[in-house]
């Protein structure tokens, strides 16, 4: 029994590295593709995320807003804060990225989403948002641009 027990808490192990590194490998190609540059700084206050990001060397975390060039909102309380933050504090901004679909009829900064929905994952970017931004998607990704909600 302690053998498979000590197993089973091994391969849980095994698998949540594996789901972080995998994510990470997402969120990296996602927003490279966003900046169309390999160091990108995010800023994100979900302390999950902040965990998977910070054993990257590629995805640095930044402790403001004002630092960051992708903020990723994963949920309402947040992208209501942010936005708040946003209004006014400086020109352009940081692009705001989602990881529920709901949030992106709150703000036209947000350009994109990355989410799951009935056990797939799904990536979305809004094409008049992403103009706003001046983004131009590598051609891999135009298939999961849309031109509206």
């Amino acid at each position: 029994m302690k053998k498979v027990l000590i197993l089973f808490i091994l391969l849980y192990g095994h698998v949540h590295a594996l789901e972080n590194k995998s994510t990470l490998k997402i969120y990296h190609e996602i927003f490279s593709a966003l900046l169309n540059k390999q160091v990108v700084y995010v800023y994100t206050g979900d302390k999950e995320y902040r965990k998977v990001f910070e054993t990257s060397e590629k995805i640095i975390l930044t402790h403001t807003i004002e630092e960051a060039d992708i903020i990723l909102i994963t949920n309402h309380a947040a992208l209501f804060r942010i936005i708040n933050k946003l209004q006014g504090a400086f020109a352009k901004g940081p692009i705001l990225f989602v990881t529920d679909y709901r949030l992106l009829k709150y703000s036209p900064s947000i350009v994109g989403a990355f989410y799951w929905k009935k056990g797939r994952s799904q990536l979305l970017f809004i094409e008049n948002r992403l103009d706003t931004f001046n983004v131009n998607l590598p051609q891999e990704y135009k298939n999961y641009i849309v031109e509206t909600l």
